[in-house]
């Protein structure tokens, strides 16, 4: 049984992937991590079709009654991540996010002002998370080509711009410091912690000479006080 804090997230995030009326792998993607962490597996497929089918969605978002004050801010930022998740915020999300916003008390220009603290705020954890990627997909001093497909898809769905994704591309070819990396990932709050290793668990993933780019993944998760079994998890669903 879900919460109905659990119920609105994942009926908002849904609603914001189905915008512009084409599911991106990385909303999808998304949405997966959301049912996993919410739904019982014996309940979630019916929640997979419910989220694969934009009138049924729309259907529920008429019936939830508004969550309680306490929620409205974290769920509209989550909402907005989902819009996130394929490289940016589209004009169409954002008049989906107003709906979801106004339903729930907010009003446009505030919900306006949020999404723009919230899209500089991804900016700079996708930088993180590059900077990771790319310092993983060298740590053995050889970069194979499974390990150059996995960064390019990564970065191709980070919430930067055009201009400093080019930029961040030749982190491939001179990778950051972990250690410095290490303390900006610590620095985060706890949900973005995770969220940044679970974007950069397919790079460990992609080598064929893993086992010290596993042992490097889990120094970081313990950094960023990630238990030992979440971090396996997070690498086994890759």
């Amino acid at each position: 049984m879900l919460t109905p804090e659990q119920e609105w997230t994942l009926v908002a995030c849904g609603m914001i992937a189905h915008a512009d009326d084409m599911l991106e792998f990385g909303e999808w993607d998304q949405i997966l991590r959301l049912v996993d962490a919410s739904v019982e597996d014996e309940h979630m497929q019916p929640w997979l079709d419910l989220l694969g089918d934009r009138p049924s969605l729309e259907r529920r978002f008429a019936e939830l009654s508004p969550p309680l004050p306490y929620f409205v801010e974290q769920l509209l930022e989550q909402a907005w991540r989902m819009a996130l998740a394929d490289g940016s915020g589209s004009e169409v999300e954002a008049a989906v996010h107003d709906r979801i916003a106004e339903k729930v008390g907010v009003s446009p220009e505030q919900a306006q002002a949020w999404r723009s603290r919230w899209t500089q705020e991804a900016a700079t954890r996708a930088e993180l998370v590059v900077g990771f990627a790319a310092a993983l997909a060298n740590l053995d001093g050889q970069l194979a080509s499974a390990e150059a497909a996995q960064f390019d898809s990564l970065l191709e769905r980070m919430p930067v711009s055009v201009a400093r994704r080019v930029e961040l591309s030749m982190l491939l070819y001179s990778p950051p410091d972990l250690k410095q990396l290490g303390g900006r990932l610590a620095a985060l709050e706890p949900e973005i912690r995770e969220a940044v290793l679970y974007e950069v668990a397919p790079l460990v993933q992609a080598s064929d000479r893993g086992d010290r780019e596993r042992a490097v993944f889990h120094e970081l998760a313990e950094l960023a006080a990630v238990p030992a079994d979440r971090a396996r998890e997070l690498l086994e669903r890759v």
